[in-house]
């Protein structure tokens, strides 16, 4: 802490008397005697702890007898610091495969599946929800497994074997062929169509 050697912040728990920890305890204790004195009354039931420095349990109570001389409580349940609340990720977790699948490999998933390689002929690829294939997508495709008409199949070009979303057949002969960007298949109307761009996504 730069400027004071002592800082009281409140919360909802009471207050957090900070000590900056380059300072010497007797600059400390000076420091803090004035803040107690400048507003004698306006402390007095407040619940607090000492932190910010490490000092001798003898050093800790003479601060807190000191708070305490002006009406002060030590509280040492109070929380400090704060935890700090994770933000949550954006989007939805998924399976991720590395690399490649070969004929006669499987990948069956509650969730999104997203494969980083090529889905080869005689491969499969059940998915509750989408699947991403950052590459070519062969074999056996299927997602929305289970009823999840909002699953969608994407990849850099698609020629599978079979291509089912929500249990819906695909015809393939209708997928476009490969054009260097992605290809998705999605439901409309009951029906699977392709898309030779990903779908943007709804506001």
């Amino acid at each position: 802490m730069s400027g004071e050697a002592v800082k009281i912040k409140g919360t909802r728990e009471g207050l957090v008397i900070m000590l900056d920890p380059t300072r010497e305890f007797e600059e400390l204790k000076t420091s803090l005697k004035k803040k107690m004195e400048a507003a004698p009354h306006f402390f007095r039931g407040a619940r607090f702890i000492v932190y910010g420095r490490a000092i001798s349990p003898s050093q800790q109570l003479e601060l807190e007898n000191l708070c305490r001389r002006y009406g002060l409580v030590p509280a040492p349940q109070i929380p400090w610091p704060p935890e700090r609340k994770r933000r949550p990720v954006p989007g939805e977790p998924a399976r991720l495969v590395y690399g490649p699948l070969r004929s006669g490999q499987e990948v069956r998933h509650a969730g999104h599946v997203v494969v980083l390689g090529n889905v080869h002929p005689g491969a499969q690829v059940v998915a509750g929800g989408s699947i991403i294939i950052m590459g070519y997508g062969q074999g056996s495709l299927h997602a929305g497994y289970g009823g999840n008409e909002e699953a969608l199949i994407a990849a850099f070009a698609l020629s599978p074997t079979t291509l089912l979303i929500a249990g819906v057949l695909a015809d393939p002969p209708e997928a476009p062929p490969a054009t260097g960007g992605p290809v998705t298949a999605l439901l409309r109307e009951g029906r699977v169509v392709f898309l030779p761009s990903l779908p943007r996504q709804k506001p």
